[in-house]
């Protein structure tokens, strides 16, 4: 399917960050996904730039990609992930009571009764563009909520100043490669997933959308912010093509060792330590993240130890 943009990723990082730091396109975002409503959003985190080959633990402290604040007081983390993690999901649910703990930390500085901060407490939710499939089944937006098992009814949370009770949790996946252009999805929803897949959109995608297109024009961007994106770039075409080479580089070795020893088993465990090698040395050079490397073998971080 042709891609709306040729030279740019709308799902890279730095290229996320940068749109959502406009304000109304981050309310419109939430609003769609979520069907809140709010008049106002404020961005809370998601202006800090990394290079492409950050090393995870500098990063693990910087907590959120995005964080946005609606006038209704509920808080919506936005995460982006390019490859596919095993422990995404538990990543994802650690910046959530994370940010849940940092609400209650920050009230109980500025209240002084200790029913004003469950009061205040606002609900925290999550979005999650992901560039690679999570989940069983067609559907490109996964919504979870929290339900009684045989009731089916979802557990809500009284907000101050609000007028209805709000989702006590609420965490939305959008798998852009499941993007079809037949969705049945509303269009609110589908024209993001058209958005940040790069892909043509369906039907007029509305005058915030044409705004959120528009910071996507490299020319206009500032010097610093067009080397960045030069630099993840190149990383991550280095890391795709290094990731082919070593399994083409697996495939063959398998089939020499196969030849020479006779033996089928030969193949596999050849086309294996190639790429074994190939991930494990992307890492040590800073290419990948432990994270991804990790998730590429199939390990956990504790057992990628054993390579270093």
């Amino acid at each position: 399917m042709e891609e709306r943009h040729k030279n740019i990723k709308p799902i890279y990082d730095l290229v996320v960050k940068k749109v959502f730091r406009n304000e109304e396109v981050a309310l419109q975002f939430v609003k769609d996904i979520f069907d809140l409503s709010a008049k106002s959003a404020k961005l809370i985190e998601g202006n800090q730039i990394f290079s492409a080959n950050s090393n995870v633990e500098t990063d693990f402290n910087i907590a959120v990609d995005i964080l946005v604040e609606l006038d209704n007081h509920a808080q919506v983390i936005i995460e982006v992930q390019l490859a596919k993690q095993v422990f995404f999901i538990n990543r994802i649910w650690s910046y959530l009571c994370k940010q849940v703990n940092d609400n209650i930390e920050r009230l109980k500085q500025t209240e002084k009764e200790k029913l004003a901060i469950y009061r205040k407490l606002p609900p925290v939710y999550v979005a999650a563009i992901v560039d690679q499939n999570y989940f069983d089944g067609e559907d490109p937006i996964s919504t979870f909520l929290i339900k009684e098992e045989t009731r089916n009814t979802e557990l809500k949370m009284y907000v101050d100043n609000a007028t209805k009770e709000m989702p006590l949790l609420k965490i939305v996946f959008l798998e852009l490669k499941k993007y079809k252009p037949e969705l049945k999805e509303s269009y609110n929803k589908v024209r993001w997933l058209e958005f940040f897949g790069n892909k043509k959109y369906t039907s007029e995608p509305g005058e915030v959308i044409d705004r959120a297109d528009d910071l996507l024009n490299v020319r206009n961007w500032t010097k610093e912010e067009q080397r960045m994106y030069d630099e993840i770039t190149r990383q991550q075409d280095h890391y795709w093509a290094s990731l082919a080479y070593a399994q083409e580089e697996g495939r063959a070795e398998g089939r020499a060792e196969g030849r020479a020893e006779g033996r089928a088993e030969g193949r596999e465990e050849g086309r294996a330590e190639g790429i074994e090698e190939a991930i494990i040395t992307l890492m040590k050079n800073g290419h990948i993240s432990p994270e991804v490397a990790a998730a590429q073998l199939k390990l956990n971080i504790e057992e990628l130890n054993k390579y270093l």
